[in-house]
């Protein structure tokens, strides 16, 4: 009887619960909000933050790391090292079957590959391809090293099948993407050829996720890692289950597979406190007003729900500090002429700065936004920090990255007084900015930042070819420089053009924080290898004229980017071309159909569809609308995909460059090429899938380029062009 009556009871209670809960006025019921996946948790939710405690990397474990796999091996003793951003890296190279094994001091996590095999152009024979036998085989690999999976209860989980007979074909359990390499011949006067396909590698991602609800049981599910390390990625050349007779691996027990990326490797975490979460409306609203400032004309703009994941730095990026963010990804743009623009993704914290908050709260307090800095007068910068943990330690930057002062502060207040002599920025008009950035990061590892947008006094604009000991006015009727204006000792240059920051420029701080890093990563790469750099144009330097040829109404032979031979863009990009920051010089939208590329040989394209292919009838892909660009340009590279806003451009250079023993003795047989170095970055960084397409002549193919040394002979061009080839990721 007592059970009865305390089941009904707990019923009359129920009911009760639930006919008030339903009366009450909206206000009182807790706000549920929506995130990508159907994620729903209230308003101010309490998010986890953690500190990142990465091992200590040593010679020894790297060769033990290279132990794990059977065609590595210890190859190397004692392991080559060398610094890469500032912290050691061990490298096991096997030259008897061109296996590499790199891993980073910087975090612990490493990358595994065979350059050629895992990231050129060549099919292996009779290879054969199936997604759920991709994702078997790596699921096998994994259940064959269990050092390479967090152990149970530990923050991060790995989802491995206990056993891998698990039906993929059915129920698949991890991304797959297909290489594919499709070819057209050139037909003269006559009909396009029809295009083949052969299928090349298959790449299978395998998602890990942060059990963060061990922290808030409202939470009620593990959030995904993401960013440039938040992924284990698999290339697969062949896909064939226990086959007669195996080709060369990184492990006799992993048939086919040619490369592994395990950037988290080693690295775990310790909770911290919670946090109130943003408004994700909010943050929504926020980024839409972003993206109408900067297209003020757009007739539609799609602002997708925003993913709540945890982003981490990639393997060689030391990170203090894990936070949640929220992931702005698939931003769409329609134009009036009909084109719609995809941009990278948009990325803000997830939680609340400021008093309860997390992380410093950074302020610039003079010079406003506006103010006009003349070069040959100091300016004087004043800032302050507040919230957070202190001690404080803080950059004072130039939009480009480059440093004006550092220092610490040990308590929240005001920053010493700072002045400075700005130098003139590269400039081509009247609205140039210069970008200046505070940038702070607190006791717990945290970082946020503040921009201010200085005017500079350009009245006039009087676009300007600059070469060593040559000044020619290009206001003169358009002209290819000749080549005797190039010094005999130099023979490859380069030129970088960005847009981190699209109007209005400076308030709200960049619009793409990976940017400036990206852009001016792969300058500081290149020029550290001894190329001179031609031009560095960026926001409201970066015209669509630039790009577009002479010959159609265009500057790309004059001040543009049709006078170096390595050429690099970074920021929003579209199906057949990308969006620049400036629509104040003929059109915001550069289509690839007006490129004409005679001088430029290699070009680089860190934005979303630039080369899209997939999702088009044959014939009308994207892609296509580069076929005219190469006048003498030898390979195009971009994204099928979107992209993620990773700093891309200093780990590409890292990949181009001539490996060396001991810093001393060169060896080409471990350089990758152009078109491998791409691949392998995007890999890496997980920015996407990558996309490249190239021309042949009758005795010429490019495909085979390596970065040559500035010095080195020039290269012969595919001219007249009797081939297309390109190469793609599917998403």
């Amino acid at each position: 009887m007592d059970r009865l009556h305390r089941s009904l009871n707990l019923l009359l209670i129920l009911v009760l619960s639930f006919s008030f809960g339903a009366g009450l006025p909206a206000a009182a019921q807790p706000a549920l909000y929506t995130y990508a996946g159907g994620l729903q948790l209230t308003a101010a939710t309490l998010l986890p933050v953690f500190r990142v405690v990465s091992p200590v990397v040593t010679a020894q474990t790297a060769l033990s790391l290279g132990g794990a796999f059977s065609e590595i091996g210890n190859v190397f003793d004692p392991v080559p090292t060398d610094k890469y951003l500032g912290f050691t890296r061990f490298t096991l190279l096997n030259d008897k079957n061109n296996t590499v094994l790199e891993q980073f001091g910087a975090t612990g996590g490493f990358y595994a590959y065979s350059p050629t095999r895992a990231f050129g152009s060549d099919a292996l024979p009779n290879a054969v391809f199936d997604p759920a036998n991709a994702q078997r085989l790596a699921c096998l690999y994994l259940s064959n090293h269990p050092q390479f999976i967090p152990p149970p209860g530990d923050d991060l989980e790995i989802q491995v099948p206990s056993k891998c007979d698990h039906d993929f074909a059915k129920l698949p359990l991890y991304h797959v993407s297909t290489e594919t390499l499709t070819s057209q011949s050139v037909a003269l006067g006559a009909a396009p050829a029809a295009t083949v396909d052969t299928p090349l590698r298959m790449q299978v991602t395998i998602p890990i996720v942060l059990h963060v609800e061990l922290y808030n049981k409202e939470l009620q599910a593990p959030l995904p890692l993401g960013g440039a390390g938040g992924h284990l990625s698999f290339i697969f050349n062949d896909t064939t289950l226990n086959p007669a007779s195996p080709g060369p691996a990184l492990d006799s027990i992993a048939y086919g597979l040619q490369a592994i990326a395990m950037p988290t490797f080693g690295r775990s975490f310790t909770h911290i406190r919670n946090v109130p979460a943003v408004d994700p409306a909010f943050a929504q609203s926020r980024v839409l007003e972003q993206v109408k400032a900067a297209y003020p004309d757009a007739t539609a703009i799609n602002i997708p729900l925003p993913t709540l994941l945890y982003d981490i730095s990639d393997a060689a990026s030391p990170q203090a500090a894990l936070e949640p963010v929220l992931d702005f990804a698939g931003v769409t743009v329609d134009l009036p002429g009909g084109e719609t623009l995809s941009l990278r993704n948009i990325t803000l914290p997830a939680t609340d700065t400021g008093p309860g908050g997390l992380g410093p709260t950074v302020a610039i307090l003079s010079p406003v936004s506006g103010f006009r800095a003349f070069p040959s007068t100091a300016v004087a910068f004043k800032g302050s920090i507040s919230d957070g943990a202190a001690p404080y330690t803080f950059e004072w930057q130039l939009g480009d990255g480059s440093l004006l002062s550092g220092g610490t502060l040990d308590v929240p207040g005001d920053l010493p007084l700072f002045s400075t002599l700005l130098p003139a920025p590269d400039a081509k008009g009247p609205d140039t900015a210069q970008i200046v950035r505070l940038v702070v990061t607190d006791f717990e590892g945290f970082t946020r930042q503040a921009e201010v947008s200085l005017g500079a006094p350009l009245p006039t604009f009087i676009p300007m070819l600059m070469r060593p000991g040559t000044l020619l006015n290009a206001i003169q009727p358009a002209q290819r420089p000749a080549a005797a204006l190039a010094p005999s000792a130099i023979n490859y240059r380069f030129g970088v053009e960005y847009g981190s920051d699209y109007p209005p420029y400076g308030p709200g701080g960049s619009d793409l924080g990976g940017v400036p890093p990206d852009a001016n990563g792969l300058s500081a790469g290149l020029l550290g290898l001894g190329w001179p750099r031609v031009f560095n144009w960026y926001n409201a330097n970066a015209w669509e004229r630039d790009w577009r040829d002479c010959a159609l109404g265009g500057s790309d032979c004059t001040y543009g980017v049709d006078r170096a031979d390595f050429v690099y863009y970074a920021g929003h990009g579209s199906n057949g071309g990308i969006a620049l920051p400036s629509n104040t010089h003929d059109s915001s939208w550069f289509d690839g159909s007006n490129a004409r590329f005679q001088v430029a040989r290699w070009v680089g394209f860190a934005s979303c569809l630039t080369l899209r292919v997939q999702g088009f009838t044959a014939g009308n892909e994207p892609i296509r609308r580069w076929f005219n660009a190469f006048q003498g340009a030898h390979l195009i590279m971009g994204f099928n995909s979107l992209m993620a806003d990773v700093a891309f451009g200093p780990r590409l250079v890292d990949n181009m460059r001539m490996p060396s023993f001991l810093g001393i003795f060169d060896m080409p047989w471990a350089q990758r090429t152009i078109a491998e170095a791409w691949v392998q970055t995007a890999f890496q960084l997980n920015a996407g899938r990558p996309a490249y397409i190239y021309a042949t002549s009758a005795g010429v193919n490019p495909i085979g380029n390596k970065l040559p040394k500035p010095g080195d002979a020039l290269m012969p061009r595919p001219t007249p062009v009797n081939w297309y080839y390109w190469v793609w990721w599917n998403e």
